[in-house]
């Protein structure tokens, strides 16, 4: 035991020694070639500085534009975002979703929670399972976002389609930028505050036995309504359901919001068939045959004597000649399944409680400021050196 004390002793005086060798000198006793930290500073264009201005100091936030092959996936190929369109979209995101949040919920909230890394990639990611699915983006541990296809963007012209339910996902012209850049970033924030703060177990169940795992690339989004969902995607798990559901309905408008919930309702026709196979009289929920009156109430039908089915009404006319004439076809009477809209409801309901009373969040005033701000860039984007804004 007392070796062993010697030494550390002896290990510890070398340590001491050493500190003092390195500490007490002047600059010129350390060989700069020695160092190991890069200490100089970093060369910044006026684009860097503008970052470092509007993300790194407020938000802390290190926006990367420039390709680095360590920050991708190394299994996909994909290539660097545009200058241009990397600065118009840097303008852009911190306009319509970072300045958003903070307007919203206030800059404490996104200082906090905001992903400290955004990295923009030009082209897309296709899925390598090859079942066609390409990514939006990418959320790692709520401290990364990628954004992919920031090559197919028009700085001048930005298109945000706030009504459509359901996108026109294929055009480049005009591109829908709510689809492939906001609606994402809602939809990964959206994970990062779940992953957070976990919500109701409740949703889970409600649409436990529609999720189509790794057929949901097979379901369209103009389909996706009918079965409970806003899309597609949202139809995987109940995690996605949940981030789709949110960033729809804080990145459109009331009115499109309702029209997915009205997409929902399933129409079924409940009109009877007559022997030949056409439409004839509509039946009652218990399958009967609902008889035409005359003004009178009175039943004007007639049955055909051998298979006593309701082929001729009984007609009278003015002189009171009776004749019978074969039976009209009416407008079927449409019911009305609403399975998939109240799931879709009950969903968003457990959503809409969950951040007001977790977070704090009012979602329609969140989705005001969002709409307002989508609206304010329409005329585009400067990204001269000297502006770098959007157009008023």
């Amino acid at each position: 035991m007392r070796v062993i004390i010697m030494k550390h002793r002896i290990f510890f005086i070398l340590i001491a020694a050493l500190f003092l060798m390195t500490s007490c000198g002047t600059d010129n006793d350390v060989d700069p070639s020695l160092m190991v930290f890069d200490t100089t500073s970093p060369e910044r264009n006026s684009f860097d500085q503008w970052l470092q201005d509007n993300y790194t100091k407020p938000y802390n936030i290190n926006f990367i534009y420039r390709y680095i092959d360590k920050e991708t996936d190394q299994s996909y190929n994909v290539i660097p975002a545009d200058f241009d369109k990397a600065k118009a979209l840097a303008i852009l995101i911190k306009h319509v979703w970072l300045d958003a949040y903070a307007e919203a919920v206030g800059e404490d909230f996104i200082k906090t929670y905001s992903p400290r890394v955004y990295q923009l990639i030009g082209s897309a990611e296709y899925s390598s399972g090859g079942d066609n699915s390409i990514k939006l983006g990418t959320a790692e541990g709520g401290l990364k976002v990628t954004v992919f296809r920031v090559n197919a963007i028009n700085p001048s012209t930005p298109w945000i389609d706030q009504e459509s339910i359901f996108p026109n996902t294929a055009a480049d012209n005009p591109m829908d930028m709510n689809y492939w850049f906001f609606h994402t970033l809602h939809h990964e924030f959206c994970h990062i505050l779940t992953q957070t703060k976990n919500y109701s177990t409740e949703f889970q169940g409600i649409s436990s036995g529609d999720y189509q795992t790794t057929n949901w690339v097979n379901v369209k989004n103009s389909d996706a309504p009918a079965m409970g969902f806003t899309s597609g995607y949202g139809s995987s798990e109940y995690n996605e359901d949940f981030a789709e559901i949110y960033a729809f309905y804080v990145t459109h408008t009331p009115s499109a919001f309702k029209k997915l919930l009205e997409a929902s309702i399933i129409e079924t026709d409940v009109q009877a068939i007559d022997k030949n196979g056409n439409p004839v009289y509509k039946k009652d929920s218990q399958g009967n045959y609902i008889p035409q009156t005359d003004a009178n109430g009175n039943i004007i039908y007639q049955k055909d004597p051998e298979t006593g089915e309701i082929v001729y009404t009984k007609v009278t006319d003015a002189e009171g000649k009776v004749t019978y004439e074969p039976v009209p076809a009416y407008v079927p009477e449409m019911e009305k399944d609403y399975t998939a809209y109240n799931k879709l409801v009950a969903k968003f309901n457990i959503l809409y409680d969950y951040f007001k009373l977790t977070w704090g969040i009012d979602l329609d005033k969140l989705r005001d400021v969002v709409l307002k701000r989508s609206k304010e860039v329409e005329k585009g984007v400067d990204i001269s050196d000297n502006k770098m804004c959007v157009i008023k």
